[in-house]
């Protein structure tokens, strides 16, 4: 079988640390307003099996929140929230990320897990393609080691296919 020439390569470094690499076939802005944009999230970023991204907003400055939020077909939600920690257009985008499991609990106003985990994503221009570069930090080694074991990669892999296709239609 052929490999995707836009695979998702993982490297670990350090106990707590991952980073992703992904080429994609488009100009670096339009990747970036995919990863930013409502509109255009909801079209790729597909969440686990079975769910759809039913939430999806936003306030894209430093300081900034936002939340996404899955729901599968018996209305069962979990998602994603933090906070924007640097935002500059259209190179890089970092921000906390907290993990809501119980939506019953979950109250968007309370204080930041000071545990979350630390996200950047950079886009770099390399002739007609952008290399994304996406480092996540964890908490311990023991969450590293959970999301690296629970197949992080396939699952951005997936995601990342649904991206390609919306980039085709868009250019």
């Amino acid at each position: 079988m052929k490999p995707n020439k836009n695979e998702v390569k993982m490297e670990r470094r350090g106990e707590t640390e991952v980073v992703f690499t992904r080429y994609f076939d488009a100009p670096r802005q339009l990747v970036f307003d995919c990863h930013t944009k409502p509109d255009l999230m909801r079209l790729w970023l597909i969440g686990p099996e079975g769910m759809v991204l039913e939430t999806c907003e936003q306030d894209l400055r430093v300081g900034g929140k936002y939340l996404y939020l899955y729901v599968d077909k018996n209305g069962n939600k979990s998602g994603v929230y933090g906070t924007f920690r640097e935002v500059v257009v259209p190179e890089k985008l970092a921000n906390s990320e907290n993990y809501i499991l119980d939506m019953s609990i979950f109250n968007p106003d309370a204080p930041e897990d000071p545990n979350a985990t630390f996200e950047s994503r950079t886009f770099t221009t390399e002739g007609k393609r952008t290399l994304m570069t996406h480092l996540c930090r964890y908490a311990s080694p023991e969450v590293c080691q959970m999301m690296v074991e629970t197949g992080a990669a396939d699952g951005m892999a997936e995601c990342y296919l649904e991206l390609d296709k919306l980039l085709v239609k868009m250019e």
